[in-house]
């Protein structure tokens, strides 16, 4: 979730997997009177009768960024309540599937070896599993073992080539 302060609004962008989308949009056009949608943006104007709750919400808005974010900016807290008369737009934006990205100690794990252990080790380690799952074995297997064991063959060789890039990077002082 980002909010961005313009010179005619106050815009909220918001993924629809995000678990605030539900709370923002049902709290604009439920506890908010002047809601509309347009396309994929919802659009609450000012009701000069709802000036606190204006604030309240964007200041949960705001503290709800801030913490996702890790930055406190106070200035422009200050600057969003005192724009609350402007019309807030929430633009929530369909959000693409996350790439799964594998941690070190993963590669670590599936080759069965240890972060302080020298490359050499490591590399016999994963020798020996590169010949275990190497496709020329597994001929007489069926054809999901032979896919199980391919992936897994390709996962080995991006562990090795990761943990080998990163024990032979140069140190920087």
């Amino acid at each position: 979730m980002k909010l961005h302060l313009t010179s005619n609004c106050i815009v909220i962008k918001i993924a629809e997997n995000s678990p605030f989308f539900l709370h923002v949009k049902t709290f604009l056009m439920q506890k908010l009177s002047r809601s509309f949608c347009i396309n994929q943006t919802l659009i609450n104007l000012y009701n000069p009768l709802e000036s606190e709750k204006r604030k309240a919400f964007l200041t949960r808005v705001y503290t709800i960024c801030a913490h996702i974010s890790q930055t406190q900016n106070p200035s422009f807290l200050e600057k969003l309540l005192l724009s609350y008369d402007k019309p807030i737009k929430i633009v929530h934006q369909t959000s693409k599937p996350i790439k799964h990205v594998h941690t070190l100690r993963h590669f670590y794990t599936l080759l069965n070896a240890h972060h302080e252990e020298t490359l050499h080790v490591i590399r016999k380690k994963y020798l020996h599993l590169i010949k275990q799952y190497h496709p020329d074995h597994l001929q007489n297997e069926n054809e999901t073992m032979r896919k199980r064991h391919l992936e897994r063959f390709y996962q080995i060789q991006e562990a090795y080539t990761t943990i080998r890039a990163e024990k032979t990077k140069p140190l920087v002082a």
